[in-house]
């Protein structure tokens, strides 16, 4: 098994943020990141998730609006936040 050098990235992940890390396999140094996306999760170098959040809430939104017809029928207002609710800010 080999690690493929050009698909490799380092992250340190730190309070304090531009930490620098210099890491070398067979003479090549590995490429390092602010952040990256990790199985569909967006991994940032302060350890926080808020990229991860606003991607998965627009995400969301787009799925949502992708069935505006739902919410161009004879339905109250009322309920018409019930479901933008429940179905877009609701985890």
């Amino acid at each position: 098994m080999q690690i493929n050098i050009k698909k490799t990235k380092v992250i340190v992940i730190s309070k304090t943020r531009n930490v620098p890390c210099k890491t070398v396999i067979d003479g090549s140094e590995l490429e390092q990141v602010s952040q990256y996306k990790y199985l569909g999760t967006w991994i940032t170098e302060d350890g926080r998730c808020e990229l991860d959040v606003k991607t998965r809430i627009a995400m969301a939104k787009d799925a949502f609006w992708k069935h505006k017809e739902l919410l161009k029928g004879n339905i109250s207002l009322r309920m018409k936040k019930k479901i933008l609710q429940c179905y877009v800010y609701q985890c």
